[in-house]
């Protein structure tokens, strides 16, 4: 994979497995660190740095997230992404995998991990593009 150019998009803050980036008004890009592990504790502070950032801009928005540095997901992740989501202020997971092992773990976790928010995989960013802005169409608006 390719490193992921992030300077034309705004740092917004740091997990212990990820820096976040606002693209877009309404979209999130997580970049995370190289082997980077998931588990139950990032899994949670990454679904935070969402809901803080979407509270702060008072709207909801779109993440992306890049597969391609991620060396695990442990089923504690899986857990929390799909029973903790429900009511996050994220309106849709566009997991992106360029080479085939983070496209084929994020079919994996597509698959069991079953989100409570629309998720679907990618081999790009702009790929991704027309799902995500369907999304925000769709579940976007002003956070209550």
């Amino acid at each position: 994979m390719h490193k992921v150019d992030t300077s034309k998009w705004t740092h917004i803050g740091t997990t212990a497995n990820a820096e976040f980036y606002a693209a877009e008004p309404a979209l999130i890009v997580v970049v995370p660190h190289d082997d980077s592990v998931d588990d139950e504790h990032t899994a949670r502070a990454s679904i935070r740095m969402q809901d803080e950032h979407w509270r702060r801009v008072g709207h909801r928005g779109a993440t992306v997230v890049y597969m391609d540095p991620v060396l695990s997901q442990e089923g504690g992740a899986r857990a929390v992404y799909a029973t903790e989501t429900a009511q996050t202020l994220t309106t849709c997971y566009a997991l992106v995998g360029e080479s085939f092992f983070a496209h084929a773990s994020a079919m994996v976790f597509e698959g069991l991990a079953k989100p409570a928010v629309p998720t679907r995989v990618f081999r790009s960013l702009d790929e991704a593009r027309p799902w995500f802005a369907e999304m925000n169409r769709v579940h976007g608006g002003p956070v209550a």
